[in-house]
């Protein structure tokens, strides 16, 4: 046998716990509307697409001796609203490098080439230092 005054006090308790959780995620669900969130990569790729794009001496001379194009890098990273193919690649990346951190982005392009792509984050510029071809086996570029 139940005691009568015990139970009627836990389902008061439960019935007013429920009632502050309904209220708490009707609270969160209003602060929170349209709002999501982003994975590391997916937050620096974004922030790399909408930096002005610039290239070094080096990477221009390794783009014209690999054949790679302005439009694959855009392509790879993303410009503005579009979404880039690319992904960054941490374990190839400094992003402690001083003065600005270093990135490698890794992503296929349209026309089936795999690419690496090395950018230095420059305040508002995505400078781009090198660009690989992955799936060249052997790189006869004499750039220095």
């Amino acid at each position: 046998m139940a005691i009568e005054g015990k139970n009627s006090d836990l389902y008061r308790r439960f019935r007013l716990y429920g009632f502050g959780f309904l209220i708490g995620m009707l609270l969160v669900s209003i602060v929170y509307k349209g709002k999501g969130c982003q994975m590391p990569n997916s937050a620096k790729m974004e922030e790399l697409g909408w930096q002005r794009l610039e290239y070094t001496k080096h990477a221009e001379c390794r783009m014209k001796c690999r054949n790679i194009s302005e439009a694959e890098i855009r392509e790879i990273l993303g410009t503005g609203a579009k979404r880039g193919t690319g992904k960054v690649n941490y374990a190839k990346s400094d992003v402690r490098h001083k003065p600005y951190p270093t990135y490698a982005i890794e992503g296929p392009t349209e026309a089936k080439r795999r690419l690496r792509i090395v950018i230095d984050d420059v305040d508002t510029i995505s400078r781009v230092v090198t660009t690989i071809d992955l799936s060249m086996e052997n790189d006869s570029c004499d750039c220095k």
